[in-house]
């Protein structure tokens, strides 16, 4: 059990470590506010960077699976497309959408 309670104290001692830089990192930034204002730049202009980034792939995702589709479409034969054939002599038979009644039939 003495181990455990080395351990304990080592991961309290680590964390008292951390909060006291993180707290001299806070009291120099507040006493430091032009460098303040400048890493805030950066930082939001690296996250404007990145977002740009993943905006750029998903467009071009986009981009891609569009000319895909294109170029399948651009393939498609009228013979090879379900029901397209008697759809059409149905329009044509009756005079195109209208049933005769504008272009005759």
């Amino acid at each position: 059990m003495d181990w455990m309670s080395s351990v304990g104290d080592a991961v309290s001692g680590g964390f008292d470590t951390v909060a006291g830089f993180a707290t001299d990192a806070f009291n120099w930034l507040s006493e430091n506010p032009e460098a303040a204002n400048m890493l805030g730049g950066i930082a939001a202009g690296v996250g404007q960077a990145y977002l740009q980034n993943e905006q750029a792939k998903d467009q071009r995702a986009f981009a891609r699976d569009m000319y895909e589709r294109k170029r399948r479409d651009r393939m498609a034969k009228p013979g090879e497309v379900n029901g397209y054939g008697s759809h059409l002599n149905t329009l044509a038979g009756k005079g195109l959408i209208s049933s005769g009644m504008i272009s005759g039939g």
